[in-house]
């Protein structure tokens, strides 16, 4: 894995609900937890990944199949940034298929639906967390 995100790195924030996109967003900038830019959808999150460097992502899963589509694209090494860019998700469900997908997928953590702004930026603060023996 490399190095994970710091209050200085760029965080990437996958989220179609504008509220809580953009919450999260002031929070964890306010918080200096990371410097988060905002993408709507896998869509224009997939141009942003060739424009800009990411130490780390946050993506809503979708019914879809879109963002899982992305996250195959990065860890196949199909955008710029690293296939190993640490990575979190967030979900309506998990069923086994899901989790072995994001197993898979080197997801390290899953925030299932309902939560709250905190769930989104704990998860956002244990991508920029030291890694522990155990991680690796």
């Amino acid at each position: 894995m490399t190095a994970r995100i710091t209050p200085n790195g760029r965080l990437l924030l996958i989220e179609p609900q504008f509220v809580l996109r953009r919450t999260v967003a002031t929070m964890a900038r306010e918080m200096g937890l990371a410097d988060v830019q905002e993408a709507t959808s896998p869509a224009h999150a997939e141009r942003m990944l060739f424009e800009r460097r990411f130490d780390a992502l946050l993506i809503a899963l979708d019914d879809d199949g879109e963002a899982l589509e992305l996250l195959r694209k990065l860890r196949a090494g199909q955008t710029s940034q690293p296939s190993d860019l640490p990575t979190a998700a967030t979900a309506s469900g998990c069923d086994v298929e899901l989790a072995l997908r994001m197993k898979q997928m080197d997801i390290l953590r899953l925030l299932l639906k309902p939560f709250n702004v905190r769930g989104m930026l704990e998860v956002i603060a244990a991508l920029g967390a030291p890694e522990s023996p155990a991680d690796h």
